[in-house]
């Protein structure tokens, strides 16, 4: 900025003057920009319980302390204009103190603080756990760089799930979240349902949401965690109970496929090495998580990757960033790495190791992978 001030012509004085306000004002306005209602992660638009609570606390914290900060600029500006000084006015009465004023800024300020803060700590403690007798749905929650994986143990009847980046919930039933990470921490963050909880490697948060509508709620990671950390996106997606009954059914039933799929699940295994990080024919084990995990911190060539069972029942893929569709698989698959820098897909699958990263892999191949994931329903 103090290069483009001193560019200006010496003639400019008018515009000079006012240039470090008119920046001032062009960088408020960026700032206002992130603040609309309309934003689909925003904190001032609650669709659930804990949400509103939330939201009801800031409100209020943010009113108290706007009411304060006016009353105590107002007394401080009429104090300094009514009792200035004046020349030829005598010295007035000097005093110590006023034992009244003290008393009262000391004790009302204390009891609001006292308030507010007791208040906080209630909303904390209501944030673990969902109430008693709600049948809330269990989920476990893992971050990895960079992208979201959320396990069942029971989706609905004793059916395990395992899934990556799109969380499907029956709108109106608790959900309690136990949050986890197996590498970096991250924080998991949906503003319209409730507010941020990391993510810690060895440890397991609590937290707890619901959805009062159906439809998409966008989260996102909140805690810097690398690379792709502005890029580690997810939604929950909140529908009926007989539709969230019949994904769960759905799930993990061995897809109808063509001919031309049935190449690309032979790829899948074979040629392609997706098999290596991805699994595509249910949840995955304990013994296959914690493989994929000791294999990446030991320097092999596999990490753990999104469990593609149902992503043919998901809008986006790539961790939120991507609608699901042949064309954006296609290209991901041919070089993820131009999608999405510093992924671990790139740099550990042996058919991305060529001159410009792009998979060792003919188109035909590649059209067979894509109808394959477009049949895993």
């Amino acid at each position: 900025m103090k290069i483009i001030y001193n560019l200006l012509p010496r003639n400019a004085t008018n515009f000079r003057k006012n240039f470090f306000l008119i920046s001032l004002l062009s960088l408020s306005l960026l700032l206002f920009v992130g603040c609309s209602y309309d934003s689909p992660q925003t904190t001032f638009d609650p669709r659930g319980p804990i949400a509103e609570i939330q939201g009801m606390l800031f409100d209020v914290l943010i009113w108290v302390m706007a009411i304060v900060f006016v009353i105590v600029e107002f007394v401080l500006v009429y104090a300094a204009i009514k009792f200035r000084h004046k020349p030829g006015n005598p010295l007035p009465k000097q005093t110590h103190g006023n034992t009244t004023l003290e008393v009262a800024w000391t004790i009302i300020p204390t009891i609001l603080i006292l308030g507010l803060g007791v208040w906080s700590v209630q909303v904390l403690w209501d944030m673990e756990k969902p109430p008693v007798g709600s049948d809330p749905l269990e989920i476990v929650a893992t971050g990895h760089q960079w992208w979201f994986e959320f396990n069942y143990p029971d989706a609905a009847n004793g059916k395990s799930i395992t899934t990556a980046n799109e969380m499907k919930i029956p709108v109106g039933r608790p959900v309690s979240l136990s949050l986890e990470s197996d590498d970096v921490i991250h924080s998991f963050w949906v503003p319209k349902l409730a507010g941020k909880q990391d993510m810690v490697p060895t440890r397991k948060n609590p937290l707890w949401f619901m959805a009062d509508e159906e439809g998409y709620y966008y989260g996102q990671c909140a805690e810097y965690c690398g690379t792709q950390h502005a890029q580690m996106k997810f939604a929950v997606k909140a529908v009926s109970e007989e539709e969230y009954i019949k994904w769960v059914e759905g799930y993990g039933e061995s897809p109808s496929l063509s001919a031309e799929a049935q190449l690309g699940q032979q790829l899948f295994a074979g040629k392609g090495q997706c098999i290596t990080c991805h699994s595509s024919a249910g949840p995955d084990s304990e013994a296959l998580v914690q493989a994929r995990v000791n294999g990446f911190l030991s320097g092999s060539a596999i990490a753990p990757g999104p469990n593609l069972t149902d992503l043919a029942t998901r809008d986006m893929f790539a961790a939120g960033i991507y609608d699901r569709n042949s064309e954006n698989l296609k290209d991901w698959i041919t070089n993820p790495d131009e999608l999405k820098s510093g992924n671990y897909m790139s740099k550990l699958a042996q058919i991305y190791q060529t001159e410009d990263g792009n998979a060792n892999l003919t188109e035909s191949e590649v059209e067979a992978l894509v109808e394959y994931l477009q049949s895993l329903k």
